[in-house]
C-alpha cells in the first residue's frame, strides 16, 4: 500500500488548486503561491519545485480550450516551412508567439538566479499594487484607432511589444496575464484579444521555466515523489480549465477593473497582517 504523508498531501491539494485559481488571471498566482507557502510555513526549495511544476497542468487547460486555433497555427507553419505553401500575412501563427516570448526567454535566460532574490513578501505586495495600477491605466486607456477585435489582426509589432511588458512579470506581484493583458490594451487590442494573446504566450513561457526547473533541481524533483507532481498537476488542469472558461465569460461583460481592486486590498492584506506583524 502507498505510504502517504497527510500533512504533505494536503499542503500540496491546497497549492494545486491556488494554482489553478490564479494562473491565468491577473492577480500574480506567484505572489499567492508565496503568500500561502507563507501561511503554511512551507517555504522550502522542494514546496517552490512542486508549484513550478504543477503549471504544466495549468497550462494544459489552455491547450485543451484552444486546441483548434493551436493546431490549425502549428499546421500553417509546417506548410509554409516544408512545402513553401503561401498564406495571407492577416492570421495569427507561430511567429506572432516566438516575437511575443523572446524578450522574456532573453531575460529569464539572464536574470533567473536574481530574480529568485525578490521572492520576499515586501516586493511582492509593491509588486501587487503596481501591477494593478498598470492594469487600471491599460483598461482606461483611449487609443486614437479603434481597439483590435480579431486576433488574426494582430501585428508583429504589437506581439513584441506584450512580449516586453510581459517582462514586467519578472517582478514577482506583478503578474504574467497582468503584464500582458494590460500591455495588450496598451497597444491596441480589445480586452477579449489580449487576454486570448496572453494566454497563448502563457505556453511557451511556463514550460520553458518547467523544463529549466526540471533540469537544474533534478536532485530535488526526487524527494518531492511522483505521486504528488502528478496529482497536483491534474488538480491544477482541473480547476485552471474552470477558472479559463469563467474568467472568458467574465470579462465579455465586465472590466478588469474589480481584478485590480482585488490586488490593492491583497497587498494591504499582506501590509497589515504579515508584514507589520
Amino acid at each position: 500500500m502507498l505510504d502517504i504523508d497527510a500533512h504533505k498531501l494536503i499542503i500540496s491539494f491546497i497549492l494545486a488548486v491556488v494554482e489553478g485559481l490564479t494562473e491565468f488571471l491577473p492577480i500574480s498566482s506567484t505572489g499567492h503561491m508565496i503568500l500561502v507557502q507563507s501561511i503554511l510555513n512551507c517555504t522550502d526549495d522542494s514546496v517552490k519545485i512542486f508549484t513550478v511544476i504543477i503549471q504544466l497542468g495549468a497550462i494544459l487547460s489552455i491547450t485543451k480550450i484552444f486546441w483548434n486555433r493551436l493546431y490549425s497555427m502549428g499546421v500553417i507553419c509546417i506548410r509554409k516551412i516544408f512545402i513553401k505553401q503561401h498564406y495571407a500575412n492577416n492570421h495569427l501563427c507561430i511567429r506572432h508567439i516566438l516575437l511575443g516570448t523572446f524578450p522574456g526567454i532573453i531575460l529569464g535566460v539572464v536574470f533567473y538566479e536574481n530574480i529568485r532574490l525578490f521572492f520576499e513578501l515586501t516586493y511582492i505586495m509593491y509588486g501587487l499594487i503596481i501591477g494593478g495600477i498598470f492594469l487600471l491605466v491599460g483598461e482606461l486607456y483611449l487609443p486614437k484607432e479603434p481597439r483590435v477585435s480579431n486576433i488574426d489582426n494582430i501585428t508583429c509589432l504589437q506581439a513584441f511589444l506584450i512580449g516586453c511588458f510581459q517582462c514586467l512579470a519578472f517582478w514577482p506581484g506583478f503578474s504574467r496575464s497582468g503584464a500582458t493583458i494590460g500591455g495588450g490594451l496598451l497597444v491596441g487590442l480589445n480586452r477579449n484579444i489580449s487576454l486570448e494573446f496572453s494566454f497563448f504566450l502563457a505556453i511557451p513561457i511556463i514550460f520553458g521555466a518547467t523544463v529549466l526547473t526540471l533540469y537544474r533541481y533534478e536532485s530535488v524533483i526526487d524527494t518531492i515523489g511522483a505521486f504528488f507532481l502528478i496529482g497536483g498537476s491534474i488538480i491544477a488542469f482541473t480547476i485552471a480549465l474552470f477558472t479559463v472558461r469563467l474568467f472568458l465569460k467574465i470579462v465579455q461583460g465586465f472590466s478588469l477593473i474589480p481584478f485590480a481592486i482585488y490586488r490593492f486590498f491583497l497587498a494591504g492584506v499582506i501590509y497589515w497582517g504579515l508584514i507589520v506583524d
